[in-house]
This record gives structure tokens, C-alpha cells and sequence, in this order.
């Protein structure tokens, strides 16, 4: 007998709707699946199989045949686990299916449904094909729910899944075998249950506040700009002058996600495979990979075209310390979604966008060890050392870099016993109005502005012209340097709340816009 149901796999971050088709045929018993599946479904005939046995049903010593359409499109995870198994009990005439249902989770040998990542975008994608009813495992039922648009059962067995499909007299599951459990949770599962409860709108543990940064007054005011605009930044200086401390505050002082944006992170959110989620996702992302992270962890793609770094961190903040460390080829692939706000990736007969519209905050030290340019002289490398360790970030990534700032050492009187600086709360209050004015008169944040428009909201008037012209001039930028100058001396006219851009706004803009490391080898590169 065959047996057809719908269920859904990701591509990239969309569902994609796949009709499991299960004959059940009489001849030698074999499980076979075609339909471009990858390892992960191939393997689903063992955990079919223990399933169905588990649960108290009859396994048919028959030849399976299971079909996944369309069969040219590739199919990849677990999520198809549940579809599979029902369709051998709808072909074995076991469970008798009633209505159109779509079911979608991964099964356990034991018959227990788990949650898959992505169920969120996979869920949607069922109701945009107007189907009326989805299966889901009981630890997604919420998150199906923010979907919308169709009626979402959840069932935490298999059993239970047979149950909501309107099992017959002969279909009635048996009573279960009686199973001994000897494995206790794995270590790791405390780590996750923590994981799903942040993910589901638990508080995330508090950050630093930016008054434990002390002394620093320029960085400070260089981030509050960085943060306002939308501003990338990097921040340059020796060992323990305070650079990380500085991007870790950053978390507190970011203003929540709209509406339109905690959709898009929503999704983003559920194809992590963080947890099952019970809202929408209004904390701006704060991702900090390790300098070691590779190409496709960074950008995306690898065998299923799965999101990287830059997409997690999308209408957030992307956070790179020690940023010479980094893969020369990890550093170049920033350069394309930091210009237009989305990656491209594509494979043999596949290609996928991801939205990488972030906020590059960067740390690194001016050489090798750390020390030049100090007075003390601690510094050992040789000038050609240093230019070469400069040279790892190359001119056109450093044109992307809206403000640089320099981070000396700290001076250990002013550490001890200078007074408290503002914390998170008030440099938030003043990020969160000026953000609010750029949308509200502009619709989009200054980091975004280009040609007329920038020119528009910054309202030069002939003195700041000449003015701008002349620092141009001496510093020999590029027009990319000139509008990157612009879209920074904007953010500062905010924060004032000024109506146009004045000489003094273009003079502090003009000196985060040149690199603060030039006397550590570090030239402008405009």
C-alpha cells in the first residue's frame, strides 16, 4: 500500500515543504530511501525501525520504498523521522490517517519525538502551502505556534502522533514493551535546558556595565558613537588597556529589535538549533567567534548550506578580538556583507542569500607582543614586524572601518581612585534617541546613508563644505573616506541633537576617521 505525507526540511533558513511518499510492498524486506538525502536521513531507517518497535507496533518484513519529493531538490536533518515512520504504519495499514496533515520532528529508538532546528521556518512554510494541520513534537508546540496561520498539534511519541491521525481497531498501538532505563541525562543536557531557557525569553546573564571601564574617556565616547550610527569600530591598544571589557558592555547599551527585525531573528534563532523558542527574540545579537573560526563558520555554507557568524549576527553585533589573528580569507569574506548586508554562497546545484546586515566591533593589538609605540619601550618586534602584523588587515577591509580609536594603558592612579564614570544605563538612554531620531527623519541608521541622502541629512552649508574639502585634502581620502566622514560627524550632530552638521562635528569625526595606530605602521587607507 502507498502512503503520502507532507513534511518539511530546511534550505539555508526557509522551509521547504517535502511529501514523503511510503510504499509498502510485499517481496524481500528491505528499507530503501531515495530523493537526494543526506547521511542524517539515510540513517533514519534505524531509528524508524526502533521506533516503530518500541511504540508497540508490528515492523513489516516488507520491501520499503520511501520516495522524497522533490527529488531534486537535496534534503538534509532529521525532521523527516516522524513522516517516515507513519507512512510505514499507514502502509502497513496499521494507522489510518484522516484529513490532510503535515507532520514534522525527529523519533528516538524509544518512539520519542524530539525537536528539530528550524521548525519555526518549516512550520511557515507548511502554512504558506495552505496546509491545515501540523504534527510537531510537544517541546516545539510553542514555537510552531508563532508561525501563524495553521492549527499545530503537539505529541511527544510516536504513539501519540498515530493518535492525532485516527488510529483504527487494528491500528491500536499495543501496550508497550517494558524498557529499563540504566542511562541517566547526559552532562551536557543541563547545558542545553540553560541554552533553551534564554532562547525562550529567560533573562541572559547581565554583561559588564560600561562604568567598570575606567579612565578610556575617548574609546568610550568612540563606542556611544559606533553604537548610535551603526558605526563599525576598531579599537587598538596594548594587553589589559581595556578593549575587551569595553565590546563586552556592549550587550546593555543596545537598543531592543522592532517588530520586522525580531521576525527575521526569530527564524534566524530557530535554524541555530539553540531551543525550542516561546517568543520572539528582541535582544540585538552580540556573536564573539573565536579567532580560529573558518571560512564557511564565518559566512556560511558547508554540506547544508547552514547560516554563519555574519547571520547570527544580523541587526546585532559581530564582536572580532584579536583581530589580526584571523584566516587572511575569513577577513576578505566580511568585506562583501558588511558592503551590502547579505551573503551569497553558492554550490554545485545549490545557492542560498543569508542576511548579514551587522555591526563589526573589532580588537587588536598594534604588533605582535602588544607594546609599540609605548614609551616605556617594552617593545621588542622590529619595525618590519610590525608593518607586516599590520598588513594582515588589508586597505580594503580598513576602508569599511567607519572609526578607529586608540586604547592606551591605563594609568594605575586614575584605576584606583577616579570617580565612577556613567554606566550602561544613561550612554543607553542617549544611543536609544538617537537611533529613534535617525529612523524617524531618515528610516534607516547613518551608517547606512549614502550619496544624496547623506549629503541631505548632513546640510552642509558653505563653511562646512570648505571645511570638509580640506580635510579630505590633508588626510588624501577617497570619496569613500569623504561619506564615511559624513555618516560619522551625522551621528555625532544627534547625539547633540543638532539639525546640521557643523566644523566641529566633521573635526571629531575626522579624528576617528583616520586609524589612531599611524604612528604603529597603520596608515589610512581612504
Amino acid at each position: 500500500m502507498l502512503a503520502s505525507l507532507l513534511s518539511a526540511t530546511l534550505h539555508g533558513l526557509d522551509g521547504w515543504p517535502i511529501r514523503v511518499e511510503v510504499d509498502v510492498a510485499p517481496g524481500l524486506p528491505g528499507f530503501t530511501i531515495v530523493g537526494l538525502a543526506d547521511t542524517a536521513l539515510q540513517e533514519a531507517r534505524e531509528r524508524v525501525r526502533g521506533a516503530i518497535r518500541n511504540s508497540g507496533y508490528e515492523y513489516p518484513p516488507r520491501r520499503i520504498t520511501v520516495n522524497l519529493a522533490p527529488a531534486e531538490l537535496r534534503k538534509s536533518g532529521a525532521s523527516l523521522d516522524l513522516a517516515i515512520a507513519l507512512g510505514i504504519l499507514v502502509g502497513s495499514e496499521q494507522v489510518v490517517a484522516n484529513g490532510r496533515w503535515a507532520v514534522l520532528g525527529e523519533l528516538s529508538l524509544g518512539g520519542e519525538l524530539r525537536a528539530v532546528p528550524g521548525l519555526l521556518p518549516m512550520v511557515a512554510a507548511l502554512a504558506r502551502r495552505r496546509v491545515g494541520r501540523v504534527v510537531v513534537p510537544s517541546d516545539g508546540l510553542t514555537e510552531a505556534g508563532l508561525a501563524g496561520g495553521i492549527d499545530v498539534a503537539g505529541a511527544a511519541t510516536l504513539s501519540e502522533a498515530a493518535g492525532l491521525l485516527r488510529e483504527n481497531r487494528r491500528g491500536r498501538a499495543r501496550s508497550r514493551p517494558a524498557r529499563v532505563e540504566l542511562a541517566a541525562d547526559p552532562p551536557s543536557e543541563g547545558a542545553h535546558a540553560a541554552g533553551r531557557e534564554r532562547i525562550a525569553g529567560a533573562a541572559p546573564e547581565p554583561g559588564p556595565d560600561l562604568a567598570e571601564v575606567r579612565g578610556q574617556m575617548e574609546a568610550r565616547r568612540a563606542m556611544e558613537l559606533a553604537l548610535a550610527g551603526g558605526h563599525c569600530i576598531v579599537m587598538i591598544g596594548p594587553p589589559g588597556s581595556g578593549k575587551t571589557l569595553l565590546a563586552r558592555t556592549v550587550p546593555g547599551m543596545l537598543p531592543p529589535l522592532d517588530d520586522d527585525e525580531a521576525r527575521v531573528a526569530t527564524v534566524i534563532a530557530s535554524v541555530s538549533g539553540s531551543g525550542p523558542l516561546a517568543d520572539l527574540v528582541r535582544d540585538r545579537p552580540f556573536r564573539s567567534p573565536h579567532h580560529t573560526v573558518s571560512y564557511a563558520a564565518m559566512v556560511g555554507g558547508g554540506p547544508h548550506m547552514s547560516p554563519g557568524e555574519v547571520t547570527f549576527a544580523h541587526n546585532g553585533v559581530l564582536f572580532l578580538d584579536e583581530l589580526p589573528e584571523f584566516d587572511r580569507s575569513t577577513l576578505e569574506a566580511l568585506r562583501q556583507p558588511l558592503e551590502d548586508g547579505q551573503v551569497a554562497i553558492s554550490r554545485v546545484g545549490r545557492a542560498a542569500v543569508f542576511p548579514s546586515r551587522f555591526q563589526l566591533i573589532a580588537a587588536m593589538n598594534p604588533c605582535p607582543c602588544g607594546h609599540a609605540g609605548e614609551e616605556d619601550g617594552r617593545c621588542r618586534c622590529q619595525p618590519s614586524i610590525v608593518e607586516r602584523y599590520a598588513a594582515r588587515i588589508s586597505g580594503p577591509l580598513r576602508d569599511r572601518i567607519d572609526i578607529w580609536v586608540h586604547m592606551p594603558r591605563v594609568d594605575p592612579d586614575e584605576y584606583v581612585r577616579s570617580a565612577a564614570p556613567e554606566g550602561s544605563a544613561q550612554v543607553a538612554a542617549r544611543i536609544a534617541e538617537a537611533r529613534a531620531r535617525q529612523m524617524g527623519l531618515r528610516g534607516r541608521p547613518n551608517s547606512r546613508l549614502t550619496g544624496r541622502s547623506l549629503r541631505a541629512a548632513c546640510a552642509l552649508g558653505p563653511a562646512e563644505q570648505s571645511h570638509a574639502v580640506r580635510l579630505a585634502e590633508l588626510e588624501g581620502w577617497s570619496a569613500r573616506g569623504i561619506e564615511r566622514l559624513l555618516r560619522v560627524a551625522r551621528t555625532i550632530a544627534d547625539l547633540a541633537g543638532a539639525e546640521k552638521v557643523d566644523c566641529s562635528h566633521l573635526d571629531e569625526a575626522a579624528r576617528y576617521r583616520s586609524p589612531a595606530g599611524r604612528r604603529y605602521g597603520y596608515e589610512a587607507v581612504s
